[in-house]
């Protein structure tokens, strides 16, 4: 039979034992250790030169009490969680630190990177058609000059060019007065020409040509830049006014015929009031006066080269002068239907496109810039969050809502450091207005990548173009732990826009810290007896056997013992910590 005092020692003796099971299945608090400098920094943000760094640890788990060790980047063997340094020369620098909990320790690395200050106004450099500063760590500054329409940038300076189009060098006319070559008149062409245009090596040439301007009939002869002939009298009768008269073969005036009561036309007094000399057409390969009841009226011309429509034909082509006003340059000319270019037109101080003189209206384009992460398969935004070597897909959406279209559209894309080309690139189009005709990649010369720019030519009234490509988050070597924001940029420009417009998407990319591996017991072992009931069952009836063969008296006795080392050891160590405490305070 047991005692009440044996009861009672029995009862403590299975809750010890049932603790001491229980425990083995509990996990251990982790004990780990960190370390971050301040102010925090990256290849990307480093730290100047003379600046002062703090590395500060960070330490949880395991006892609570812990021991420090600074070496490396930053040396402190006072025991502090912190370590200070200021570095007087570029590079990376790594602060280590080692932490105990009196059990347990960890080392921890802490970089530094350090790099010298950015000189400003450093250098200059081209940027499109201006002289822009940049700072020495090669950042774009403020512009230093805007080159003229006659320079161009190069080398970092604005340089005179000669000409920029063939129009700059003078306008393509006749010239001098007509002469007689092989029978016919003729008149000298002027045609200029800008070579290598809109470079520092450009300059203007010209040539001169023979042009014909009247081929002379069989019966004339070219004498001092004419046609002439004996005049043959009574030749044809012709109106003048409300008469008829005789006109000899040279167009001169002769006889009276009679008087047209009702209006002269032509060659005839009307039978009713049709205008005369309304029109000129052909017949055959002459030139005819036409009333406006369409009646022929007086010869006006032969065409040797054969006549179409209201023109005699100028050369062996049967080209028809005057056919099309073209875009030549920044002027207009006249082209014949064989695609001669012929008379000056007029200039376009705006601008010629499409064989039509420019307004001055500008013409601005909505531009956006989103990006999705294709890894994790997020939507479209302005800002998404992304993890190293994640995928990416950037949408750049252009939409012309003017009523006139945009012509030379050029857009390049500025990526960051640690964002990588992955090409993919696709054009597509849409339309507002119904507009769909033009909507086609083949309008698109995009060949080559989005980083040194493509050109999209026209977009037309209406339309909106989009631009996909894909770039990729560099490897996680090359980020920091915690975030880093890549602001990547789109420029776009085109031939009525002022200044070029801009959009921009950002990703932050997140880095998670690893902190350093623990060996933590959970309980399990594999084995069936060890992780079932049964072990815990014999060590029970073990523990009741040695209990009653009365074993446990020296454990009793032991533990007291054990005890009191514990709480000494524990009122020593509360000693040094508050003694060590006051001393950081400076009360001693």
């Amino acid at each position: 039979m047991f005692t009440r005092k044996g009861n009672l020692q029995f009862l403590i003796f299975l809750m010890a034992a049932s603790f001491v099971l229980s425990a083995s299945s509990v996990s251990a608090v982790v004990f780990s250790a960190s370390c971050q400098s301040t102010p925090a920094n990256s290849t990307d943000n480093p730290i100047a030169i003379g600046q002062a760094v703090s590395f500060v640890s960070s330490v949880s788990g395991g006892s609570g009490s812990y021991t420090y060790d600074w070496f490396g980047a930053c040396v402190d063997d006072s025991n502090v969680s912190s370590c200070q340094n200021t570095f007087s020369s570029a590079g990376d620098y790594t602060a280590y630190l080692t932490v105990s909990d009196g059990t347990d320790s960890q080392t921890v690395a802490c970089p530094a990177y350090v790099r010298q200050p950015c000189t400003s106004h450093d250098h200059k450099s081209c940027v499109g058609n201006s002289v822009y500063w940049f700072d020495s760590c090669g950042t774009q500054q403020e512009q230093f000059q805007a080159c003229t329409s006659s320079q161009t940038c190069q080398q970092a300076q604005c340089t005179a060019i000669a000409c920029s189009t063939n129009s700059d060098c003078g306008a393509n006319a006749l010239t001098g007065s007509p002469f007689c070559q092989s029978g016919n008149v003729y008149q000298n062409y002027i045609t200029y020409t800008c070579n290598n245009p809109g470079t520092t090596t450009s300059s203007c040439s010209n040539s001169t040509t023979a042009q014909l301007q009247t081929t002379c009939a069989s019966n004339q002869t070219c004498a001092n830049g004419s046609c002439s002939t004996s005049c043959t009298p009574n030749y044809q009768e012709s109106c003048s006014g409300s008469n008829l008269y005789w006109y000899d073969s040279c167009g001169v005036q002769g006889n009276f015929v009679q008087y047209c009561p009702n209006g002269c036309s032509g060659s005839a007094c009307m039978v009713n009031n049709c205008t005369q000399n309304y029109q000129e057409r052909c017949s055959g390969n002459n030139l005819y006066w036409y009333d406006s009841c369409g009646v022929q009226g007086a010869f006006v011309q032969y065409c040797p080269n054969g006549c179409s429509g209201n023109y005699c034909m100028n050369t062996s082509n049967y080209c028809t002068p005057n056919y099309q006003e073209r875009c030549s340059g920044n002027s207009l000319y006249w082209y014949d239907s064989c695609g001669v270019q012929g008379a000056y037109a007029q200039y376009c101080a705006n601008g010629c496109y499409n064989n039509s003189c420019q307004n001055s209206t500008n013409v601005t384009l909505n531009v956006n810039k989103t990006v999705r992460d294709l890894t994790n398969g997020s939507g479209f935004s302005s800002s998404i969050y992304a993890s190293p070597s994640d995928m990416l897909m950037f949408m750049i959406t252009l939409q012309n809502s003017n009523s006139q279209d945009a012509q030379n559209v050029f857009v390049r894309d500025n990526l960051p450091s640690n964002l990588i080309y992955a090409n993919q690139l696709v054009v597509a189009c849409t339309s507002n207005n119904g507009n769909n005709n033009n909507c086609s990649n083949s309008n698109y010369n995009y060949s080559g990548n989005i980083t040194s720019g493509i050109n999209l030519n026209t977009i037309y009234a209406g339309q909106t173009v989009t631009v996909t490509y894909q770039a990729q988050v560099a490897g996680v070597q090359n980020f920091s732990f915690g975030t880093t924001t890549l602001n990547n940029n789109v420029s776009v420009t085109s031939s009525q826009s002022g200044s070029a417009q801009t959009s921009n998407a950002s990703v932050i990319v997140t880095r998670s810290t690893v902190l350093g591996a623990s060996t933590v017991s959970t309980g399990l072992t594999n084995n069936f007896w060890v992780d079932s009931f049964f072990l815990p069952l014999l060590i029970a009836l073990i523990v009741i056997w040695m209990w009653r063969m009365g074993m446990f008296i020296v454990i009793e006795r032991w533990l007291d013992k054990r005890k009191k080392v514990v709480r000494g050891y524990r009122a020593k160590k509360e000693l040094f910590s508050r003694i060590s405490e006051i001393k950081k305070s400076g009360k001693i």
